[in-house]
């Protein structure tokens, strides 16, 4: 049963305020800062046209970004805020063209825009500075979107930073009846027959693991798959419950001390009967009516799974008190709220989570030329007349991690990286913010993308072991 926590709403203001650029060409010197009191005066030159009749692609220069700080988070006593965009041009002939370039905060504002021509010699390099003073930034994440035009090349890169992301504030309230929705949800999956069926797999057992095939019913009579994989060393083994991603199929995994259930939740490999959509599609899908939406039928996927180790505990060994549920992307999500729906965990591993703070991603892809997934398909949902924005967003505020975060009490391990362009750093940050529980790791690779390090699941492998108690 959740408790209720009361919040007040803090009206989140990230006003655009000054900005200072400096630029460094190539051959020059820096020119003086350009100061802008306020977004609605900072001047864009249009873009240039001549350009536009000749074929171009995106393999005649590579990009480079090089922030002044390794790690591109920054502090009120850094020296340097700021990056280097760095062009190095990959033919024998020498390209001009434009770089149209804006900074936005998290609510999608845009801080300042620029369109800056220039020339690169054939074979040479093209560096810009871009520097930002540290009184005019709030805490938060920025995201500069830079869209590069030559008469040879085309294409738009991102790039986001963080300045004091450790003072971020970011009170919010869920939905007034959002306990009860949930309450709802898990007596609708009770009132629906789980009827789990294990089938044993002897192809894809091992010396040291049998192998079953999982089924069972969910609520809007889907039929759910996944696999489960158990030692044969005669003991009571903790266990690992992993979900699948958005569309990510699982196959089964095999560990010589530790049993793992993995499962395919609705639109997902085998458990896509009546839920086979496109990728763009599926998480859009009933949108309009939280009662239907699809992931509410996710989610109650990812519990009834936790369920079924429960229901086998005795006749597969399982020692009930070391449960850890993980997964990555959206399965991410699914473990969080587990975590705050069910008491019998002993731990949630969140590993870069993408449907989580929507509202703030909505905003930032918003900010930028080219959206990045899965704000992309929310923002095409309602540009597409289907819902208006808000409508939207407030739907998806019952299925949002950071709304269940309060709610988590078991310890929980969340890893993200610092500049992934599909999911802003402060999204997660928001998440971890909301977290009430004593017990929180948290991983943050500084060097990554839209992905983790090999360093992050050693890490991980080392918490889940200590949390079960193994050498």
């Amino acid at each position: 049963m959740l408790q209720l926590y009361k919040y007040s709403v803090l009206n989140y203001k990230l006003w655009a305020t000054t900005l200072l650029i400096i630029i460094c060409v190539e051959g020059t010197q820096a020119q003086k800062p350009l100061k802008f009191s306020t977004t609605n005066n900072a001047t864009t030159t249009p873009v240039n046209t001549a350009f536009n009749s000749f074929i171009r692609d995106k393999s005649s220069i590579s990009t480079t970004i090089k922030a002044f700080d390794k790690d591109g988070i920054y502090t009120s006593k850094s020296r340097n805020i700021g990056y280097t965009l760095k062009l190095l041009n990959k033919i024998k002939e020498a390209q001009a063209g434009d770089i149209s370039m804006q900074i936005s905060n998290s609510n999608g504002v845009a801080l300042y825009k620029e369109v800056y021509p220039f020339t690169i010699k054939k074979r040479g390099i093209f560096e810009k500075n871009y520097s930002f003073a540290s009184g005019q930034l709030q805490p938060g994440f920025y995201i500069s979107n830079m869209s590069i035009i030559t008469n040879k090349y085309a294409d738009t890169i991102s790039y986001s930073f963080g300045y004091e992301p450790t003072k971020i504030v970011s009170k919010i309230a869920a939905p007034a009846d959002f306990v009860n929705f949930w309450d709802n949800a898990k007596r609708e999956l009770a009132a629906t027959k789980p009827d789990f069926v294990l089938t044993p797999r002897p192809d894809l057992s091992t010396k040291k693991n049998d192998a079953f095939e999982v089924e069972y019913k969910s609520i809007d009579k889907a039929v759910i798959y996944g696999w489960l994989t158990v030692p044969k060393n005669k003991r009571n083994n903790p266990v690992i419950y992993k979900i699948s991603d958005y569309q990510g199929e699982l196959s089964p995994e095999y560990r010589n001390d530790v049993a793992v259930l993995c499962i395919n939740t609705r639109g997902t490999g085998s458990s896509n009967q009546n839920y086979n959509f496109p990728y763009d599609q599926l998480g859009v899908y009933n949108l309009k009516d939280k009662n239907k939406y699809v992931l509410k039928g996710i989610y109650m996927d990812a519990f009834r799974g936790l369920d079924l180790i429960f229901q086998f505990a005795n006749s597969m060994k399982f020692d009930t008190k070391k449960v850890i549920t993980t997964g990555s992307g959206l399965g991410a999500g699914c473990a969080a709220v587990l975590g705050a729906i069910d008491s019998r965990l002993k731990g949630v591993v969140v590993e870069s989570p993408t449907f989580i703070g929507m509202r703030d991603e909505i905003n930032f892809a918003e900010g930028i030329t080219t959206y990045s997934f899965p704000a992309s398909m929310f923002i095409n949902y309602y540009n597409s007349k289907r819902s208006s924005k808000e409508s939207t967003i407030k739907i998806l505020e019952y299925f949002d991690p950071v709304y269940f975060a309060p709610y988590i009490n078991c310890p929980i391990l969340t890893g993200f990286s610092l500049h992934n362009t599909n999911v802003p750093a402060q999204c997660v940050y928001t998440f971890i913010g909301q977290l009430r529980t004593a017990k929180k790791d948290k991983y943050e690779c500084k060097d990554c993308g839209n992905s983790l390090d090999k360093a992050f699941y050693g890490f991980k492998e080392t918490w889940i072991k200590e949390k079960f108690g193994q050498p």
